[in-house]
C-alpha cells in the first residue's frame, strides 16, 4: 500500500479569504511538507475545467514528481459529462460519486442509484476509469446497500472508496469488512491524535489489516479532519500511516 494526501485535508487553507491555496500548487506543497509524492484532488478546488487549466494543473503535478490518483466529486448534477471530463484530463483512474438517498432511502431510490451507477461504468470500461462509492450518508450509509449496488451493477469499473471515518463508532470494523473487498483506494481519515501518535478513536492498524485481509493493496489516501493546524495533522496522519505500513 501506498499513501496519498487528499486536497480535502487541508480544506481550510484552499477556501481562506486571504492568500487562498491553490489546487495547482498542491503536489508541491505535498511533496515538500510532508514527503509524499501521490494526491487526491477535490471536485469544489478546480479553478476551471478549460482544457488550459486542466493541462496546466496536470503539468504541475507532474513538475512536483507527483501523481493524481483519485479525484473526490462532491456539488455537481452531471457526474457523467462534467467530472469526467476532469478526471480524463489529469490523468486520474477513478473518481468518487455520491449515492445520494440523504433526503430519504427506499426501494425507488436504490434502483435509481443502481441504473446510475451502470450508466457511469459503462462509461468507465470504454474510458478504463473507475467509478468508487463511498461510505458517505444516504444510501451509502449501509454497507449491505453499497455490497447490493457492487453486485447489481457487476462491473469491474464500479469499485469502494472506504473510508475510516463515516461509520458509527459501534459497528467501524465491521462495515469496512462489508466493503473493503470491492476496495480501489481508501480515505484514511483521522481527527486527532494521542501523545503515543495514534487516533484516539479510529484504530489506524485494524483499519488497515482489514484492508489487507481483502486483498487491498493500493493508496491509503489521507483525509484529515480534525480541529488542529492541518498540515500538522497531516503530518501525525502520514507518521501513523508509515507506522504500519
Amino acid at each position: 500500500m501506498d499513501i496519498s494526501v487528499a486536497a480535502w485535508s487541508l480544506n481550510r487553507s484552499f477556501r481562506a479569504e486571504e492568500n487562498p491555496l491553490a489546487l495547482i500548487d498542491f503536489a508541491k506543497l505535498v511533496k515538500d511538507d510532508f514527503d509524499v509524492d501521490a494526491v487526491e484532488l477535490y471536485s469544489g478546488f478546480f479553478a476551471s475545467r478549460d482544457s488550459s487549466y486542466l493541462a496546466d494543473l496536470k503539468q504541475a503535478i507532474a513538475d512536483a514528481g507527483s501523481r493524481a490518483v483519485h479525484v473526490s466529486v462532491d456539488g455537481h448534477g452531471d457526474l457523467g459529462s462534467a467530472d469526467e471530463d476532469e478526471r480524463r484530463a489529469v490523468g486520474m483512474p477513478s473518481f468518487r460519486a455520491n449515492t445520494g438517498g440523504k433526503a430519504g432511502v427506499s426501494e425507488d431510490t436504490i434502483a435509481a442509484c443502481i441504473r446510475s451507477f451502470k450508466d457511469l461504468a459503462a462509461e468507465g470500461e470504454k474510458r478504463g476509469v473507475s467509478v468508487l462509492i463511498e461510505n458517505h450518508g444516504g444510501i451509502s450509509g449501509d454497507p449491505d446497500l453499497i455490497v447490493r449496488i457492487m453486485q447489481e451493477v457487476g462491473s469491474p469499473n464500479v469499485g469502494t472508496c472506504p473510508d475510516f471515518g463515516n461509520t458509527p463508532d459501534d459497528t467501524r470494523y465491521e462495515f469496512l469488512e462489508r466493503i473493503m473487498p470491492y476496495a480501489k483506494i481508501l480515505h484514511a481519515k483521522f481527527h486527532e491524535f494521542g501523545d503515543d501518535g495514534e487516533e484516539t478513536r479510529i484504530d489506524a492498524k485494524r483499519c488497515l489489516d482489514i484492508a489487507r485481509a481483502a486483498g487491498f493493496d493500493g493508496y491509503c489516501s489521507i483525509e484529515f479532519e480534525g480541529k488542529e493546524n492541518q498540515p500538522e495533522g497531516v503530518r501525525k496522519s502520514v507518521a501513523l500511516l508509515r507506522k504500519y505500513l
